[in-house]
């Protein structure tokens, strides 16, 4: 017997102490020897119910020096989540990563877990989560600061399966940061603590063992349990804790940043080619909105590794090294990809007078559309006085819904989305230059009066993102140079929360449920692909819009515009991501009951004086009674269910003319003035009067 475990043996005589044959001493709980360690080189065996639990995970990395963070992702294929078809899930995207999503879906599996009888904060009071002594928290394991989480079950599942527990923080986590996940005193429905896992035991409990697989990880729980000591939490108390670190900036951005660097110097100084394929002239009595529809082409630089970057492309690296960044195809190859822009008569009338006042905005799309979406911004256009272009998003436009169909039936295909998303963005960018750039659209006689005037405003450039646009949109915004001032209408973040949350997430759960029949593969297939999500959408990017600002890009002001009752981007997304980026709420915000929340809008600070000069968020409401045509707007669901019955709201903001005028405003003078007054803003002729809306079954 070695002289550290005789001597942690005399501390425990009472219980006495494994001989040399390595069986349980009297009086523990777990016989080490029990364990099943046969996974144990590439699952968590803490959480032997499903392999890669709990998530996310330290325990799945390795130490490299090469990395930000000193560690990279180190998955196991064994590991991964398999279809019913049993396809094997690529890693190669994964071990990329130094790190994981800075905005996580944390999951673990506890039998007869009881939420309400542990006491933990649930998504109507997520403050809860910040007490010393709640039973759910996530620590920084530098600082010791609690992060602002609600905890729920997995409600998808049918009764009698598996329910995970999930896990969400109300704020993004920083980048490179370690956390520590805490699960303390949980209880069962009828008030009984539940037992901690065989595992977690022997490490929590000090059971001695001479089973190498388990005493490999002895020293880092011990690490574990001396920190959280350190903050008061105890490790008698404990069910289950596990470590994990936020990916880097570096590795969340730096492809993109190459992507877009790269571009930008092959430019020189000048716009991107553009080519016009058609232009269309409409008259008052034709379009009130729209004089003239451009359609066209732009030469990008091509970093996917197809000719044409269609959908199922990938982006083209030079090499297998984790590290390395995409590349262009054949050195310096270009795509063309199409836009359309269009022109509203206020522009032709403006340029008429000589004083160009028009603006240029880039519209972001919503879920699987396109760039003729914005035919339908018509009114704003002509009221604001805007010109507005756009290009599909590739990776999440209409074309590629073909594709999302084959990766909701086989997730290891994900990365062919995440590739795309970051080609998109480079297309945006490039766009942007087409309009700033005196020498880009600005000098086509298309974009030009019968004078040859331009006709809107070069220099600058703003943006509008629409639902999938404006959960894009941020992203957008942190890495284009151009974008001052970003519009984001009915926004949010984080796909892994706001899919399964949708009204439209019965049409893919009909691909993706039969594929993946385990309950508990469900939410992790989700987790999994959002740390390569987190490449393309406001997840990975939150961080960097008003301050940190990342290398080469501007600071953006945005402007967030959320509805009350939006089944299809739920207002929890849209709160996360002001409070990760700082933006102040309009204020009042809400009628009284009209937040599911008993301190609604906790840690987003409310605007004290107008116009206000920095980011907002401003939310919108129709009221729950009927009005305007529709039968009352509820309140979204508590659980994590979609809400599917009484009004959307999801279009409602882009409907008020007060709202329309907010964003003109702002993006012609930077600021964001107050359009509502004393009152929330309110839509659709609601007056106001509080009262809740239960739709009936």
């Amino acid at each position: 017997m070695g002289m550290r475990l005789l001597i942690f043996c005399l501390g425990l005589s009472l219980y006495g102490c494994s001989g040399s044959d390595g069986t349980a001493p009297v009086g523990y709980r777990v016989d080490p020897q029990s364990i099943d360690v046969s996974q144990a080189d590439f699952c968590d065996i803490t959480q032997p119910q499903q392999c890669l639990f709990p998530f996310p995970n330290d325990f799945f990395s390795k130490k490299d020096e090469a990395t930000d963070t000193g560690i990279r992702i180190q998955f196991d294929p064994r590991a991964m989540p398999r279809n019913a078809a049993g396809d094997e899930f690529d890693v190669t995207e994964h071990n990329r990563n130094d790190g994981f999503s800075p905005g996580p879906l944390l999951l673990a599996y506890i039998p007869k877990l009881d939420l309400v009888k542990t006491g933990a904060a649930p998504i109507t009071d997520i403050g809860r989560s910040l007490q010393l002594d709640a039973p759910i928290q996530l620590i920084n394991a530098a600082t010791g600061e609690r992060q602002l989480l609600w905890a729920e079950l997995d409600a998808h599942p049918e009764p009698g399966q598996a329910r995970a527990l999930l896990i969400r923080v109300a704020k993004n986590l920083q980048e490179g940061q370690r956390y520590i996940a805490v699960l303390q005193n949980i209880k069962d429905r009828d008030g009984r603590r539940i037992e901690a896992g065989d595992v977690f035991s022997i490490y929590r409990d000090a059971i001695p063992s001479t089973v190498p697989e388990l005493e490999v990880r002895r020293a880092h729980f011990e690490e574990l349990f001396q920190t959280l000591a350190a903050y008061g939490i105890k490790r008698s108390d404990l069910y289950l804790s596990w470590d994990f670190t936020v990916s880097s900036t570096r590795s969340l951005t730096a492809r993109i940043l190459h992507m877009r660097d790269i571009a930008l110097a092959d430019l020189a100084g000048s716009a991107p080619s553009a080519t016009i394929n058609r232009v269309i002239d409409t008259n008052p009595s034709e379009d009130p909105d729209w004089a003239r529809s451009v359609r066209g082409t732009l030469a990008v630089p091509n970093f996917m590794d197809s000719a044409d970057a269609s959908p199922g492309s990938r982006l083209h690296y030079p090499s297998q090294d984790p590290d390395a960044l995409p590349s262009q195809r054949n050195a310096d190859a270009t795509v063309d990809v199409p836009f359309l822009c269009a022109i509203p008569h206020s522009a032709i009338a403006d340029a008429s007078d000589g004083e160009i006042d028009t603006r240029a905005i880039i519209m972001g799309h919503g879920l699987f559309g396109s760039r003729d979406s914005l035919r339908s911004m018509g009114p704003l256009a002509q009221e604001g006085n805007l010109l507005i272009c756009a290009v599909d998003t590739w990776g999440m436009s209409r074309e590629d819904f073909p594709v999302v169909s084959l990766i909701l039936s086989n997730i290891g295909l994900f990365p062919t989305l995440a590739d795309r998303l970051q080609q998109a963005l480079l297309n945006n960018i490039l766009l942007s230059v087409a309009i700033i750039h005196a020498d880009g659209f600005a000098a086509s006689p298309v974009f030009q009066d019968e004078s040859g005037r331009p006709l809107f405003k070069t220099g600058e450039v703003h943006y509008e993102g629409v639902s999938q646009g404006a959960v894009l949109g941020a992203a957008l915004s942190a890495v284009n140079p151009y974008f001052e001032r970003s519009v984001l209408n009915v926004a949010g973040m984080n796909f892994s929360l706001l899919i399964r949350r949708s009204n439209a997430w019965p049409i893919f759960a009909a691909t993706f449920n039969p594929a993946y029949p385990d309950p508990l593969q469900r939410p992790l297939a989700f987790a999994l692909i959002q740390m390569l999500w987190d490449r393309g959408e406001n997840n990975g990017y939150a961080n960097h819009i008003s301050d940190r600002i990342l290398p080469g890009s501007t600071p953006t002001r945005v402007l967030i515009h959320a509805a009350v009752g939006d089944q299809t981007v739920n207002e929890t997304a849209a709160e996360i991501l002001a409070r990760s980026l700082s933006a102040q709420r309009h204020n009042p915000s809400i009628v009284s009951s009209r937040h599911i929340a008993i301190e609604p809008y906790i840690g987003i600070a409310p605007i004290s004086t107008y116009p206000h000069n920095a980011s907002a968020l401003v939310v919108w409401d129709s009221g729950p009674f009927p009005i305007a045509g529709h039968a009352g707007t509820p309140l979204q669901r508590i659980d994590n269910l979609p809400q599917t019955r009484g009004h959307n709201t999801h279009d409602m903001t882009f409907m008020q003319a007060i709202a329309q005028r907010q964003k003109a405003d702002f993006w012609r003078t930077g600021q964001i003035n107050d359009v509502c007054g004393a009152m929330p803003c309110l839509g659709d002729g609601y007056d106001g009067t509080p009262g809740n809306f239960t739709p009936a079954d």
